[in-house]
């Protein structure tokens, strides 16, 4: 039995509700980006319904905790193509042992979810320290970005915080998402924007490079203690890159 949804949280979650409404034990909780069609095996094409969803969410928040559904969530923002059934199989590990399914490391499936959010929850870490904002011309502060993961949602908070002065974009140009706040809320979008790199205030770079400069004590540069902590793949889309 495949479940096939359309890539979705909630889509997930309802897939989670049928499996239980219809005492069904699915093989693979799929996307229909990732399904592939295979012989002899039944496929289910899963709607997502808001209220199945809901229900399946506060089931998690209830009987496990709200620390437990954002660890879902967080593994579901690492889009592995599996993580559909590693949701399932978490929930019901946690609805057996509760609370106490964060904690219940030596089961394999409690294990793989962790591991899935742990990864997300690094990378988040990572680029609330590695994104840069530059000042385009008209005012608005742009950062791009290119992260393994899809922590566009988990970050944009932090820098509405951070930065709670100033209008600013995150650009996920690897998932074409964007993140845009106007000093009162975070909106997100997917739209396609006019940013290009050659309207990207010059100086302002400039001014990130020279920062680099007066901080790195030459004695004391060690590039491979940068590259462990600022791996290769993310240095294309810092200014101070060339300092690197």
């Amino acid at each position: 039995m495949i479940f096939v949804t359309d890539g979705t949280f909630e889509g997930i979650l309802s897939a989670v509700f049928e499996a239980y409404a219809h005492k069904e034990e699915p093989e693979a909780i799929v996307s229909r980006a990732h399904f592939q069609l295979t012989l002899f095996s039944e496929v289910r094409d899963i709607e997502t319904q808001p209220d199945k969803s809901d229900r399946v969410y506060r089931s998690v928040v209830e009987k496990m905790s709200q620390e437990a559904i954002e660890e879902l969530y967080r593994a579901y923002l690492g889009e592995d193509p599996d993580v559909g059934l590693a949701i399932y199989r978490y929930i019901k590990v946690g609805l057996k042992v509760g609370r106490r399914v964060l904690s219940y490391l030596q089961h394999p499936d409690v294990l793989r979810v962790h591991d899935m959010s742990r990864r997300v929850a690094m990378e988040t870490h990572t680029f609330t320290g590695i994104l840069r904002f530059t000042r385009l011309k008209n005012g608005i502060y742009y950062a791009k970005m290119e992260p393994d993961n899809n922590i566009i949602m988990l970050l944009a908070p932090h820098f509405a915080d951070r930065l709670n002065d100033q209008p600013w974009i995150i650009h996920d140009a690897k998932r074409n998402l964007y993140a845009l706040y106007n000093t009162e809320q975070v909106v997100f979008s997917d739209e396609v924007l006019p940013i290009r790199d050659d309207e990207r205030d010059e100086e302002f770079e400039l001014l990130w490079r020279k920062y680099f400069q007066a901080i790195a004590i030459e004695s004391r540069i060690n590039p491979r203690l940068q590259r462990a902590f600022m791996p290769r793949r993310y240095w294309k889309n810092l200014p101070e890159k060339n300092k690197i």
